[in-house]
């Protein structure tokens, strides 16, 4: 499907292109990754079929999400009790399977984190937590969120601390939760996490362009708040804080990222400073919209963002901590969590740092606060991946 260039864009490839080959395959096949032009994807296919757990208390809900994971290749069943000890007893009952993902309300995410810190887990088993899911009252239909927050609010700092978990959702500001959830899912079982049209209807045009200086940035940030505001009709909030999101992205992306040979920062010691990016380090802008949501990435070669860096500048921003002295306030991470409804952050370290982030564009939705929990989508790194790659 051929899409019409923007002025000094280049076009994205096509969602037919991009996700279509991922939906063609059935549970427990060979799995056609979704080619996401970053490379070839992991297609792999396992030799036993993983497992997967849901933790959730409303038998509906873990049923239907038990569903969701048999689609994508899993032996997934609710869990009988809600306790640590039950779920390593099913984990430890089923030998023949090496691999889990363990899917918890955020109500039981205690429990899961206890699994997760066991030594013998933490090779083999991966969670996701997830809020805001509520069945229908008769069990069926989508889902509606509750009426409050309570326990089912994230602490989304002290999680994202917690090894092992790979992401968090939330179905209150999310209206692709199902869609997510298989994502990551197929993501641990080798595929690449959803390419920028993936988070959009089939069809809508997408856009890519390279950025190298600061009126680059600054001209990519323009061309989005004047799209939002000309043509899509969002209110000049949300758009100037997609704008801010845009300007914070493509900062890091510049400025943090770029190192020299010896693996020393080139750029992150003055933010404001003008610079000019080789042409190798450039920094690819993508954006796209189907009218309902917009979903905006940047993709740098350095690979260097790390989770402890997204936990630091929430902390940051939870206390208060602003640190100005090299141009940036240290918690750009924090404001593109609390604005976009999605950030996914796929890393491949030393080789690529790719950021999504997903906009409602509607404005009952597009709430910004300080208890608005957000999904994130960030793999934990720093231990031994249970991915299945080549």
């Amino acid at each position: 499907m051929a899409h019409a260039q923007h002025p000094g864009s280049a076009p994205y490839p096509s969602s037919s292109q991009a996700v279509g080959a991922a939906t063609s395959a059935s549970p427990g096949s060979k799995s056609h990754a979704a080619a996401s032009g970053h490379g070839s994807p992991a297609e792999r296919p396992t030799k036993e079929r993983p497992g997967a757990i849901v933790l959730d208390k409303n038998r509906a809900t873990s049923k239907r999400l038990a569903r969701v994971l048999t689609s994508a290749g899993y032996h997934a069943k609710p869990a009988d009790d809600d306790s640590a000890s039950a779920l390593w007893s099913m984990i430890a009952g089923s030998p023949e399977i090496s691999q889990w993902l363990l899917v918890s309300e955020a109500a039981a995410s205690p429990t899961l984190c206890s699994v997760l810190n066991r030594g013998e887990a933490q090779s083999s088993c991966r969670g996701l937590v997830y809020c805001g899911l509520a069945a229908s009252p008769t069990g069926s239909g989508p889902p509606s969120p509750p009426s409050a927050a309570g326990a089912d609010e994230l602490d989304v700092a002290a999680l994202c601390e917690q090894s092992g978990i790979v992401a968090l959702l939330n179905a209150r500001q999310n209206r692709d939760f199902d869609l997510h959830l298989l994502s990551v899912a197929n993501y641990l079982r080798g595929q690449p996490l959803l390419p920028l049209q993936g988070f959009l209807l089939w069809g809508a045009a997408a856009y890519s362009t390279q950025i190298s200086n600061v009126a680059g940035r600054d001209a990519a940030e323009a061309r989005i708040v004047k799209l939002c505001t000309e043509q899509l009709g969002v209110s000049s909030r949300i758009a100037n804080s997609v704008g801010e999101v845009i300007h914070e992205l493509l900062t890091n992306a510049m400025y943090d990222a770029p190192v020299d040979p010896q693996g020393r920062a080139i750029y992150a010691h003055d933010r404001t400073a003008p610079i000019q990016l080789h042409n190798e380090d450039r920094v690819t802008f993508r954006y796209g919209t189907d009218g309902t949501r917009l979903v905006v990435e940047t993709a740098d070669r350095f690979g260097r963002l790390r989770r402890s860096d997204f936990v630091r500048s929430m902390r940051r921003a939870a206390a208060g901590q602003v640190n100005r002295s090299a141009g940036g306030a240290g918690i750009g991470l924090s404001m593109i969590y609390r604005t976009a409804n999605v950030l996914q952050v796929d890393v491949e370290p030393g080789q690529r740092t790719r950021v999504t982030t997903v906009f409602d564009l509607d404005s009952a939705r597009a709430t910004e606060g300080a208890r608005a929990a957000r999904t994130i989508i960030f793999p934990d790194l720093t231990i031994a991946s249970a991915r299945r790659d080549p």
